[in-house]
């Protein structure tokens, strides 16, 4: 992922997707975030707009946090 380029995330949780921290997992296929008591997980997706390409990520799954 480009690093000047930031993510657009859909799904998950709304507090998350208004100022989300740096990611703990960043590859091309996926990112995880460190949220709360667990980890959101998202999946990228292909999404081109008129302005042209827009690195977009879909919310997959939440992971709790075993203590």
């Amino acid at each position: 992922m480009d690093r000047f380029t930031a993510p657009h995330l859909v799904g998950g949780p709304r507090e998350l997707l208004r100022t989300p921290p740096e990611p703990v997992r960043e590859d091309p296929a996926r990112l995880t975030y460190r949220w709360r008591n667990g980890y959101e997980h998202y999946e990228r997706e292909e999404r081109t707009t008129d302005a042209g390409y827009e690195p977009t990520y879909r919310w997959i799954y939440h992971t709790a946090i075993a203590e």
